[in-house]
């Protein structure tokens, strides 16, 4: 009799998942893969037709409250290819926090604030791509974005005032637990008016990288913009400044533009990246489109190149032109008790 009735209450579970979330709470998914033709132009790179997931996931998130909003967000990685060991899930982030008319606080592993700027801009993140390091990648950013724009950071603390007349300023500090003295910070502004968004965000590594892609006592400083022309066209600029080492830095810069056809289910979007210094140094350009083919779920295909041409005396045999050429799909999917 228990095993019928624990055989009953798990299929009542699978049939409608809502019920076992609490009001205000969201199970969210998102399912892409692609087979790619790559040539990284180098004798070790990768040459031929890769099958890749492109950062297929599953999350869960909440707000729960009034004049003040409790909230968490929960996101793992499903990577369809598994990985090493064979397991399908990895860690990517777990955070919560409060949020209200003071501002808005949350603690725990995280998008740092530095790198969720570019993230939000790059129609191209998580894809198939041409990276910072002028390599092939299966996520991340895409060329012209730098390597501190990808990661997560561990032990995170991040406060965002309220608006004040379209402004709002940001600071974060990143725990190395390991260290007493040495962490990271960051700090940020941005203005909003109706359609145009600007800001700026500096991050610093004291000592220990808690920011991803910044030297372990470098520093980083992005100056971004993004502008929403009408229901079609949209564009987005940033320009950063990075430590790849503590004694050398790099520009990055990054323009992307995105159009919306309606009338076909299509979208199209083209990027051009730069890098002015390092082993990354050279002109990068990505395009693509995706296609819609039904509701929440798309075909894209995309094209990815980078003439990589850094400082001969310095980057010896470095020179390569890294192409990248794309086809997949992707299915989104959300479930929410509201």
């Amino acid at each position: 009799m228990k095993k019928i009735l624990s055989a009953v209450a798990l299929c009542a579970i699978c049939a409608s998942p809502v019920t076992i979330m609490a009001e205000g709470t969201t199970l969210y998914g998102q399912l892409r893969y692609s087979f790619n033709s790559i040539d990284e132009d180098t004798d070790s790179g990768i040459d031929g037709l890769r099958g890749e997931d492109n950062v297929s996931l599953f999350g869960l998130k909440g707000s729960y409250g009034e004049d003040v909003k409790a909230f968490f967000h929960l996101q793992t990685g499903a990577n369809a290819d598994g990985d090493g060991e064979g397991d399908a899930f990895d860690q990517r982030f777990f955070f919560g926090g409060l949020e209200g008319s003071l501002g808005k606080v949350a603690y725990g592993r995280m998008t740092n604030a530095y790198k969720f700027d570019g993230f939000k801009l790059d129609p191209f993140y998580n894809y198939s791509h041409v990276n910072a390091r002028g390599s092939f990648a299966s996520g991340g950013a895409t060329y012209g974005l730098s390597g501190a724009t990808n990661g997560f950071s561990d032990n995170a603390l991040q406060y965002v005032t309220p608006s004040f007349g379209g402004f709002k300023l940001s600071g974060g500090a990143y725990v190395d637990d390991s260290n007493e003295d040495d962490h990271g910070y960051s700090a940020g502004i941005a203005y909003t008016l109706n359609d145009l968004s600007v800001g700026a965000v500096f991050a610093s590594n004291e000592g220990t990288v808690t920011l991803p892609g910044i030297s372990p006592n470098g520093e980083a400083y992005r100056g971004y913009a993004n502008y929403k022309f009408n229901d079609t066209w949209k564009a987005a600029i940033s320009v950063e400044s990075v430590d790849y080492t503590d004694d050398d830095d790099a520009i990055y810069s990054y323009l992307t533009a995105t159009m919306a056809a309606p009338t076909i289910n299509m979208e199209f979007s083209a990027s051009l990246g730069m890098v002015d210094d390092g082993p990354a140094e050279g002109v990068g350009i990505t395009a693509g489109g995706w296609y819609n083919i039904a509701k929440h779920t798309k075909l894209f295909a995309l094209m990815s190149y980078a003439d990589i041409d850094p400082d001969e005396v310095l980057f010896p045999n470095s020179d390569r032109q890294p192409m990248v050429f794309s086809i997949g799909a992707q299915h989104k999917f959300s479930i929410s008790s509201r």
